[in-house]
């Protein structure tokens, strides 16, 4: 039954999937990734949550201010400066989830719709494959064994088509779940800006507004402390070495943080580099793909190829501009971790800024 009806079947399948996927995308607005992120942001509970408890933490430092005018305590005045930059740094986390979260759904669809177009494209090519050995065998040209091969790797494709249907609407759900709204899509179009950061201008900066460092230091400095008063005391032998050990820990927690974060902004840093070079190298296999595809197209024409040829051709040059859309959300995403590492507010980055023309990946 398929091999007389599986063609026509499998045109009208096509069809249908192309019909319903462009009808929804008719009936929903397109909108920006700008856009998509100011919806997650408005959408997000956990972002709400982080609003009040970033305006909990703020009251509770006026609070402590205020209370600490009678006492005058440098050590209460400290403590609350600290509770507040970690509470601050807490809700920039907070921002920074959402909208990297954000980047990632909004790509994945466009990324989603590439694959089914290829997947889409790799079946119509296997169906004319098994068509074609059908016809040889019934001109005693191919043999029984190569219209099963024929069929087991239509088989094969109709699977990975079909697997590309679901996950390109396991995208929209998730995307339209970000922003509430199934009235929208995102367009697709990703910015790019070059990564101009030097660690070693960023990196002390870094290492001394890290709230972390910040209280190693005062746990080292209390300690210190400690260990000069049991001095004037004269106190017992074990007790003295007991403050010298907790000056010795203070000190080798305030490296171990220092050291810690140095790490992490040197891997941040990395990332974001690797990224934009995988970004820019894949860029120039486009452009291979792109000559391959023409030159083909030539010989097409030409009479050299086939258009199976062209069609082969084709799908390497859709596959080789996927492989450049994933790697620039790739480097959108790193570059928006690293700002975040270094203590900024990721809705302000230069990277979310609006697509000029031809910018986008």
């Amino acid at each position: 039954m398929w091999k007389k009806y599986g063609h026509k079947t499998l045109v009208i399948c096509l069809g249908l999937v192309l019909l319903l996927g462009g009808s929804v995308r008719a009936a929903a607005g397109e909108i920006s990734l700008q856009e998509a992120i100011d919806r997650a942001l408005q959408e997000s509970l956990e972002f709400k949550i982080a609003q009040v408890e970033w305006e909990n933490a703020r009251i509770a430092h006026q609070k402590a201010a205020a209370d600490n005018l009678l006492t005058q305590s440098a050590y209460n005045q400290r403590l609350a400066e600290l509770d507040l930059l970690r509470a601050e740094k807490a809700y920039k986390n907070s921002i920074a989830d959402v909208v990297i979260s954000a980047v990632q759904k909004f790509s994945d669809v466009n990324t989603a719709q590439m694959n089914l177009k290829i997947s889409e494209e790799q079946l119509r090519l296997k169906q004319k494959a098994r068509d074609l050995t059908e016809k040889k065998l019934e001109m005693r040209n191919a043999s029984e064994y190569d219209l099963m091969q024929a069929e087991a790797a239509l088989a094969s494709s109709r699977m990975e088509y079909q697997a590309a249907v679901n996950n390109l609407e396991e995208k929209k759900q998730a995307f339209w779940l970000l922003t509430n709204s199934q009235d929208v899509m995102p367009d697709g179009k990703l910015p790019f800006v070059p990564f101009e950061a030097e660690l070693a201008g960023i990196l002390p900066g870094l290492l001394e507004a890290s709230v972390d460092i910040k209280e190693a230091e005062d746990s080292l400095a209390l300690s210190r402390l400690n260990l000069e008063r049991l001095r004037l005391e004269e106190t017992a032998e074990l007790t003295m070495r007991e403050a010298e050990n907790a000056v010795r820990l203070a000190e080798l927690r305030l490296q171990q943080a220092r050291a810690s974060l140095t790490q992490q902004a040197q891997a941040a840093f990395n990332a974001v580099r690797q990224a934009e070079q995988t970004y820019r190298a894949r860029q120039i296999s486009l452009q291979l793909e792109q000559r391959v595809y023409d030159i083909t197209k030539g010989q097409v024409q030409a009479g050299l190829k086939t258009e199976d040829d062209l069609s082969n051709a084709q799908i390497s040059l859709w596959q080789a501009e996927r492989s450049v859309y994933e790697a620039l959300s790739s480097y959108i995403v790193a570059y928006l971790q690293w700002e975040n590492l270094i203590g900024k507010d990721v809705r302000d980055s230069v990277i979310l800024q609006p697509v000029d023309a031809g910018a986008e990946g």
